[in-house]
């Protein structure tokens, strides 16, 4: 199929460039070497550009503007809970939930799914999508001294 392909994009290529460039080359021979190099070459160039792009869109994450309703209400539906991962960034890059007890937390994302006592750190499940395979997203939240929110991660599991 590769070959196919390709071998259609230079058939296209030469005979563009046999119409428009090829009558200001004179000889035959260094035409048709010329034509055949470049669009052989050009047809290698766009195939490669059409398949990196098609992986990058494939396996590029969706991202959102966070809302609390939408986070919460994602949270009650299973099948719509698979999305809640994109607004994670969005939440850790406008640092809504630094400085936040852990009351205002509850309030913004509800209840979280685990928590660890000893790395005084709150675990919410965010989903699964975005890239090949099955990739699990978690936002991870700290608190420090006076319980407040210190950092909160972005937190990836590809399988």
């Amino acid at each position: 199929m590769v070959f196919v392909s390709i071998t259609f994009l230079a058939i296209i290529i030469y005979t563009v460039w046999l119409k428009f460039f090829g009558k200001h080359v004179r000889n035959k021979n260094y035409r048709t070497l010329l034509g055949l190099f470049l669009s052989v070459s050009i047809a290698l160039i766009l195939y490669a550009i059409f398949v990196v792009g098609t992986i990058y869109y494939m396996t590029k994450e969706k991202h959102r503007e966070f809302e609390t309703k939408e986070w919460i209400l994602i949270g009650e539906d299973m099948n719509k809970r698979l999305s809640r991962f994109q607004m994670i960034d969005d939440l850790i890059d406008r640092k809504i939930l630094i400085e936040k007890d852990s009351l205002a937390l509850k309030k913004i994302l509800g209840e979280p799914t685990w928590r660890q006592e000893k790395d005084n750190k709150w675990i919410y499940e965010a989903g699964t999508g975005g890239g090949f395979g099955f990739v699990d997203h978690y936002l991870d939240i700290y608190f420090g001294t006076g319980n407040k929110v210190i950092r909160t991660e972005h937190r990836r599991i590809e399988d």
